[in-house]
């Protein structure tokens, strides 16, 4: 089932004509988050990210979006897909039209955080084109298409990702998520203003592990390239997987045992 503007409908044909030339004609933008258990994972963070991402695209915010109320349009729609899974991965998309802003809510099945983790998992920088530093990389529609391009790039060379970098040449993250270096008892990611996306996930761990973590401490700056061959260990976190451990960069091989336990401990919590 999808959740059509608060209707619950079997597929799209079925929705209001007004969403469905929305979602054609229209400019719209979107939110992944995660359920387990029937549980909105970081909902109010996530809530918080799209209001923000609304205002700055311009958008004409209904004075319904409260966070009760999308919240429940979000569970509704997972109890009417009638599925055995445990995990969900929620795909909700915010669409503008001139009067009005609709959203459509599609839900689909998610393997746990801790299952079938990539054992090979190889990268490199991409470098064909650059994502501007500065506050609106943030958001994730700004450089949609330079992370598809990127992707596509990593598959034709036979790599599991790619590393983007910023127009000061500093990484800024993976087209899969955000990128942690482990040196030491150092984890460095790279700030904000690097022009990173600034995932719900990404914000959750950042304050999480400054917190209740006194193993390690976490740096955000710029981070130049040079320092992927220097670390320990690299990490892919997002929504979708959760913590994946990088196994190469070119020539630099790391270990299973680079994954620092940090990393599954916050998972964990989240789950």
């Amino acid at each position: 089932m999808i959740n059509c503007n608060g209707n619950l409908v079997s597929s799209l044909s079925k929705g209001d004509e007004a969403v469905i030339n929305g979602l054609f004609n229209g400019f719209s933008i979107e939110e992944k988050l995660r359920s387990s258990k029937g549980n909105v994972l970081l909902w109010e963070t996530h809530y918080f990210r799209i209001i923000a991402a609304l205002r700055r695209h311009r958008f004409r915010i209904p004075m319904e979006f409260t966070m009760e109320y999308l919240k429940n349009e979000i569970q509704k729609t997972i109890e009417q897909n009638n599925s055995s899974f445990e995990e969900h991965l929620i795909h909700f998309k915010f669409i503008k039209s001139d009067k009005s802003v609709f959203f459509i809510i599609m839900v689909e099945e998610a393997t746990s955080f801790f299952k079938n983790p990539e054992t090979t998992f190889a990268i490199d920088l991409y470098k064909e084109e650059w994502i501007a530093s500065g506050f609106f990389s943030n958001l994730s529609k700004t450089n949609e298409s330079l992370r598809i391009i990127a992707d596509a790039y990593a598959f034709e060379n036979g790599l599991e990702d790619c590393v983007m970098l910023n127009d000061q040449k500093n990484l800024v993250e993976a087209t899969s998520g955000t990128l942690y270096l482990i040196q030491g008892a150092e984890i460095l990611t790279p700030n904000l203003d690097s022009g990173c996306q600034d995932f719900a996930i990404r914000t959750a761990f950042n304050q999480w592990v400054g917190k209740e973590n006194n193993k390690f401490t976490l740096i955000e700056k710029a981070i130049n390239p040079f320092e992927l061959q220097k670390s320990d260990g690299l990490i892919l976190l997002s929504i979708e997987k959760g913590a994946q451990n990088v196994t190469h960069y070119r020539k630099t091989a790391y270990t299973q045992e680079n994954v620092s336990s940090v990393f599954k401990i916050f998972l964990e919590k989240l789950d």
